[in-house]
């Protein structure tokens, strides 16, 4: 039996995409780059912050509008983002059966500290994003790092996200993959990552 979860956060727990929205549209205009809509955004997302920007300014420079991104979401992560419904009672529902559970997100590191701590304690305790030393998805680095704390072995681990970094991530650490299709990612293109087990709901999380 898998005993230890382990979960991306932006469009697996977390529906982040407004604020990170806004913050990437900030961040445009102050370098005089047109706003992407949100669906833009959306498929931008999930290699970091610093890969994010070079696909939200296109063929400009983007080290300018980094910087902006990065104090301005500092300040306004909290502002509408939220777990996606079902999520807080799923993981509840796993603590009590006695599962071993951590965050691994490519989300800045004091973001993912913020946000889970706020949204996921105390069911969730353990949490990794970038900038604590460890590289990034699809690099299994933080994915081995939370096996490490949690004491777990490969056999015990399950990955749950909803993109393509999440599923080469879980690939490159040797353990078993969960996509989830309320995310950033449509099916077909989890499919498409080498996708094979999936949950197109939140109510199926506690199943886990």
């Amino acid at each position: 039996m898998k005993n230890t979860i382990l979960f991306d956060l932006d469009g697996t727990l977390l529906d982040t995409l407004t604020d990170l929205t806004a913050s990437v549209n900030f961040a445009l205009k102050k370098v005089g780059l047109p706003a992407r809509t949100p669906d833009e955004v959306r498929s931008f997302l999930g290699d970091g912050y610093v890969v994010l920007m070079e696909r939200a300014c296109g063929d400009k420079p983007s080290e300018e509008a980094l910087k902006y991104f990065t104090e301005y979401y500092a300040e306004h992560l909290e502002d509408n983002t939220k777990p996606y419904a079902g999520v807080i009672d799923a993981l509840a529902a796993l603590a009590a059966k006695g599962r071993k559970m951590a965050v691994v997100s490519n989300k800045g590191h004091e973001a993912v500290q913020v946000l889970c701590g706020r949204f996921f304690a105390p069911h969730v305790t353990l949490y990794y994003g970038v900038g604590n030393g460890l590289r990034k998805k699809p690099e299994p680095d933080m994915l081995l790092a939370a096996m490490r704390a949690l004491g777990s072995e490969k056999d015990d681990c399950v990955m749950v996200g909803d993109g393509e970094p999440d599923i080469a991530m879980a690939r490159a650490a040797g353990i078993d993959i969960v996509s989830v299709t309320w995310g950033f990612r449509t099916r077909p293109q989890l499919e498409a990552a080498g996708g094979r087990v999936f949950l197109d709901s939140t109510d199926q999380l506690a199943g886990l």
